[in-house]
């Protein structure tokens, strides 16, 4: 098999998604398959390109084998065979394919492997069993990114839940899109945009935004690196990425219009430094707590992606006029610390103050606590050992959530911040974050609504709703001193 050495995560991401799914099973499953990726004449083109690109780095991730070629241009398949090379140096690059995905608008024999069309026009990704699609001329890459994560996922579903069915002739388009632009094509300068958190949807942002023609500044803000476990889902990662810093080497993507610095340090002391002025905020973060902490700080405008096991969204917020991102992240009644739900985790009740002051100091396990969680929860030890010196929300996000330590049937469900995304998944909610940000920055904002789809289903599009201040009158947007403060610093 030519799996990736970091395809155990793919496992934890697919056992989230389809339960009793481990990693024995889904390699038996993947060892059927070989994808074939067509690239049609229109497809040489500026849409086409980046269709292609985004849905290679998705599927060359989790699929071991894949074919790749291009009906008029064979530049176009040396280059999408070499990227997938360069993100899975194992990955076999040749066989007859058992499912196929076209992009473009093209002619060709309707027989054996099931086919999936994807085509793009600007704003708008097309997916289709039926008929080819075209690929449009712009320069946006939005729709372009939207059909390359719904191929993924029609595809994904294809293998694993046959019985959901595909999108058999779907339009997506892109959230309000219609209402703001008649043109396809982008131009403009967007100003100052920061994009808080460099991880999975971070980078599928990041993506989105390198390949548009527009003026304007991004800061990357993320404190991490990129470690073996990242690289399942962070689409613009290859292997030999490992270790780099996140924010740095997202903001070496961005080579058209937008420049890009990168900040490398936590959330928080970027808002300081900035003196919590900031005028357009994307949060590609992972828990409640730090979405709170960002919309506290009262951004000009904000916008926040997420994702978990039923689905994805984005969400953009008028702060004054309706929900902000705090109302969304209202905990509802009374909660577990995270250092309780990590210590009732480990089996070691009796060891709270210690876990509290590693989380608070993020050091890493000491040996003795990775005996005593090995004892009170009858693991091997060499299980365990493996991540003495790493910090304890590594051990409790990979080892006990992400099957690392507990094999993933035992694992249980995860909390909503420890949930491991598919990548197309995290990859969608990374582009209409982006798309977001630049339909505001360019047309200006068009107040509190919430986008929504499930990638296990075959939706025919996205459902998109607006979004009421808390109905309890407790959030911080509904604060005589929040609102005075927001209005003093923006009107």
């Amino acid at each position: 098999m030519a799996m990736p050495d970091y395809f155990g995560r793919n496992a934890v991401a697919i056992s989230q998604a389809l339960s009793g799914l481990d990693e024995k099973r889904l390699e038996a499953e993947l060892s059927e398959v070989c994808v074939g990726i067509t690239i049609g004449p229109d497809a040489s083109g500026y849409e086409g390109r980046a269709l292609v690109d985004l849905l290679v780095r998705l599927l060359a991730r989790l699929y071991p084998a894949i074919t790749i070629r291009a009906l008029q241009n064979t530049k176009l398949s040396e280059e999408a065979s070499n990227l997938a090379s360069r993100i899975n140096p194992c990955i076999e690059l040749s066989g007859a394919p058992t499912v196929e995905i076209v992009i473009g608008k093209t002619r060709i024999r309707r027989s054996a492997p099931q086919r999936i069309f994807a085509g793009a026009d600007g704003w708008s990704g097309t997916i289709s069993t039926i008929r080819s699609q075209a690929c449009g001329d712009s320069n946006n890459p939005f729709g372009a990114g939207v059909a390359a994560c719904l191929a993924a996922a029609n595809l994904f579903r294809h293998i694993f839940l046959p019985e959901v069915g595909l999108n058999r002739d779907s339009k997506f388009l892109i959230p309000h899109a219609d209402k703001i632009s008649r043109s396809v094509n982008l131009n403009g300068d967007i100003g100052n945009m920061v994009l808080a958190g460099a991880g999975a949807i971070g980078n599928a942002a990041a993506w989105a935004l390198a390949r548009t023609p527009l003026n304007g500044s991004v800061v990357v803000v993320d404190h991490e690196r990129v470690d073996l476990g990242n690289l399942q889902r962070y689409v613009l990662t290859e292997r030999n990425d490992e270790g780099n810093q996140k924010a740095k080497f997202i903001a070496k993507k961005f080579s058209m219009g937008l420049s890009a610095k990168a900040y490398d340090r936590e959330l928080a002391q970027f808002l300081q430094k900035q003196k919590h002025r900031v005028d357009r905020l994307l949060l590609a973060l992972d828990s409640a707590q730090d979405r709170r902490t960002a919309q506290a700080s009262l951004p000009c405008w904000i916008a926040n992606a997420w994702t978990q096991p039923d689905d994805l969204g984005v969400s953009t917020h008028d702060f004054l006029g309706g929900a902000c991102v705090y109302c969304l992240y209202l905990p509802n009644g009374t909660s577990k610390n995270e250092d309780e739900i990590i210590t009732e985790s480990f089996g070691v009740p009796d060891r709270l103050m210690q876990i509290r002051e590693l989380l608070y100091k993020g050091e890493g396990a000491p040996k003795d606590l990775l005996e005593a969680i090995a004892a009170a929860r009858d693991i091997p030890l060499d299980r365990i050992l493996p991540f003495e010196g790493h910090q304890i929300r590594k051990l409790y996000t990979e080892g006990f959530c992400g099957g690392g330590v507990i094999p993933l049937s035992q694992a249980g469900e995860p909390t909503g911040d420890v949930h491991v995304p598919l990548a197309h998944q995290s990859a969608l909610a990374g582009v209409l974050l982006a798309a977001a940000g630049v339909q505001n920055a360019l047309y200006g904002p068009v107040g509190s609504f919430k986008t929504q789809y499930n990638v296990l289903k075959s939706y025919p599009n996205f459902q998109v709703m607006p979004v009421a201040k808390d109905p309890r009158g407790i959030c911080i947007c509904q604060d005589k001193d929040y609102r005075e403060a927001y209005q003093k610093k923006y009107l």
